[in-house]
């Protein structure tokens, strides 16, 4: 495992030394094809401004025009090659991790973001980094100022994962970023069993997006967790498929508001039709996890939560990585599957909105269709219906197809109208910078900081509470372990030695024994194979000796991360009080163990007794194990 470690760090820095050679040479074309700033006019009383400094009012620069009125008149005056930018998506990096960094600036060949804008035309990016909030706001000016240099002026939409997990929570594509308010996880709003608290929520993060640039949130899952070993279980609203709807439907409304106008952010809602049921929980970041099965035949269960987002406002969704088998007539993956994009999503359900697909399905995870060349795969997913390309920076292979008549540019107008009414609807052609003054004041309010932390506090379920453990009065003393020493101090006394405790506090992170296969030899899959769990969710031998050891020693209070289910049927017997978490901090865990706040979360999916019952569960049907120790919707107060 260090051997190939350490080989992929060794590629990675060679890309990275092609890279900073090559960059130099990109921003400088960058430069010369950069023109001027948009003047702001006055015409007969009204203000705008002069995006294609012409010196006139265009209709697309008139905000008294409808979006789709606009948007027709850009798309007019749009070259081939300014239409096709808009298709795609990939990353804007802001203070990353230094291997992550090298990584995809090697992938982009050495063109800079500058170069991506002024010289490609694309006008969407997806933020990853470690700035902090007025970082990420002057750098994303800084590129507005870039895109209004260019011939037409067309602002860009960035857009973002989740930023606002507790450091402990979330997983794959969910982060926690210093500098914005944490709250829990969606499993964790699942658990609060409150749709007022999560539109909350949803308010709240627009705000703080809108205060630094983000436009779009590439969230919520509204996948079902049916499957309890798929390791993205942690990001959906859990198994039931009526709560998830609704969780959807506030999450939205706190993000958008009842209409799209310059105060919302869109939701990306993901990963159509639902990615759930993976065969035997493996992920489709990964070949060995490119299939999505339905042995109890419960395909539509999946389709609710879209649904119900499609039916009230949706206006941009994700499909997901996997291949639907048997559902339609080629087992291919969503981005290349027709019947589910255009049959299905289009014709049947009616949604009118942008299908972007999944980040680096073209030249990462083309599953169903890796004999296909570059090309035929941007051939094959537009012909699906996809409109624009997560991750992917490479225009020049749809203008190609274009020219050499393979798509018709009508096609191509299709799904640029899409995405140019989404910018005209958000008013990022008007308010397209930020005041960064104005930071300080909005991100990390103390009264968004105290919601968060409220937020946290109604998500945690007490699962077993033997002889009234709980809660813990202050004359006592503890021994602690997988908590923070110093956030206990103020509880209780802490000792050095288990032995003197009348409590033991342990706390088990998400459990994650291995690695899932990455299924192909690639550097990329690799290297996202350590980022994701194999399907074994009994905790390691370590952890289950420390169990049988407190167990023995004192009164054992275990507090389990559960953003993705764990067999707890032995911790549930060794220890005296269970309590399940769903990406929290310390603090909101020990207002709960110490009777300052009553427990009131209930699980959003069942635990299963043992693996057996797992493996013998059907991946689409929720909550069918066989004796679990915990069913859905358990959870205790005081």
């Amino acid at each position: 495992m260090l051997k190939k470690i350490f080989s992929l760090i060794i590629i990675v820095l060679a890309l990275w030394v092609l890279n900073f050679y090559l960059k130099p040479i990109s921003k400088i074309q960058a430069f010369i094809n950069q023109g001027s700033e948009a003047s702001q006019i006055q015409d007969e009383g009204f203000s705008y401004k002069d995006l294609n400094k012409n010196g006139q009012l265009d209709i697309y620069e008139d905000s008294r025009k409808s979006s789709i009125e606009r948007s027709r008149d850009l798309l007019d005056k749009m070259t081939l090659e300014e239409k096709v930018g808009q298709m795609f998506h990939p990353p804007v990096m802001i203070k990353p991790d230094p291997m992550f960094r090298a990584f995809l600036e090697a992938m982009s060949d050495g063109i800079s973001i500058e170069e991506f804008i002024s010289v490609k035309y694309l006008s969407h990016f997806n933020f990853y980094g470690g700035a902090s909030p007025k970082e990420i706001a002057s750098r994303l000016n800084d590129l507005q100022k870039i895109a209004e240099k260019t011939r037409l002026g067309i602002p860009i939409t960035f857009s973002t994962d989740p930023i606002h997990e507790v450091p402990r929570g979330g997983g794959i594509a969910a982060f926690s970023l210093d500098g914005f308010s944490k709250w829990p996880s969606q499993l964790g709003f699942a658990a609060t069993r409150d749709t007022d608290l999560i539109y909350e929520f949803g308010k709240v993060a627009a705000s703080e997006y809108r205060a630094v640039g983000f436009r779009t949130a590439l969230h919520p899952m509204s996948d079902l967790a049916t499957e309890p070993r798929w390791a993205r279980n942690f990001g959906t609203f859990g198994s039931d498929a009526d709560l998830s709807s609704k969780m959807t439907l506030a999450y939205m409304k706190g993000f958008q508001g009842d209409e799209i106008n310059n105060k919302s952010v869109h939701t990306m809602v993901k990963h159509f039709p639902g990615g759930g049921p993976q065969k035997n929980g493996l992920d489709p970041h990964l070949k060995s996890g490119e299939d999505q099965v339905y042995p109890g035949d419960n395909f539509d269960y999946h389709l609710k939560p879209f649904i119900t987002a499609i039916d009230n406002g949706l206006k941009v969704i994700m499909p997901y990585y996997g291949i639907p088998v048997d559902q339609g007539n080629e087992n291919v993956a969503m981005a290349y599957n027709k019947y589910i994009l255009t049959d299905l999503l289009r014709d049947e359900l009616n949604f009118e909105g942008v299908i972007c697909t999944d980040w680096g399905i073209i030249e990462g995870r083309h599953w169903g269709v890796g004999d296909l060349s570059i090309s035929q795969r941007y051939e094959k997913s537009i012909n699906a219906g996809v409109d624009q390309y997560g991750g992917e920076n490479k225009p020049e292979y749809i203008i190609d197809l274009v020219k050499n008549g393979n798509i018709s540019e009508n096609r191509i107008d299709e799904s640029v109208l899409r995405i140019l009414i989404n910018k005209f609807d958000l008013g990022i052609f008007e308010n397209t910078y930020v005041d960064e003054s104005l930071i300080d004041e909005i991100v990390n309010s103390d009264a968004y900081v105290k919601k968060g932390f409220e937020a946290q506090l109604k998500s945690i379920v007490l699962l077993t509470n033997k002889e009234s453990t709980l809660p813990l009065n202050n004359k006592i003393k503890v021994y602690v372990d997988g908590m923070k020493v110093d956030s206990v101090d103020d509880y209780a006394e802490v000792v050095d030695n288990p032995e003197d405790a009348d409590y033991i506090l342990y706390f088990i992170n998400t459990v994650f024994n291995g690695n899932q296969e990455s299924g192909i030899d690639r550097m990329i899959d690799n290297l996202l194979s350590t980022r994701f769990p194999n399907s074994d969710l009994a905790y390691d031998e370590d952890i289950m000796n420390k169990i049988f050891e407190y167990s023995s020693k004192s009164k054992l209070i275990t507090i389990v991360d559960l953003n993705r289910p764990a067999i707890l049927t032995d911790v549930n017997s060794k220890s005296s009080a269970l309590v399940g978490t769903f990406g929290v901090s310390d603090k909101s865990i020990l207002e709960v163990l110490f009777g300052n706040f009553n427990p009131s979360g209930k699980l959003p999916f069942e635990i299963p007794s043992s693996m057996e019952e797992v493996q013998n569960q059907k991946e689409d049907l929720p909550d069918d194990t066989k004796n679990p120790v915990f069913v859905y919707g358990h959870g205790l107060s005081y």
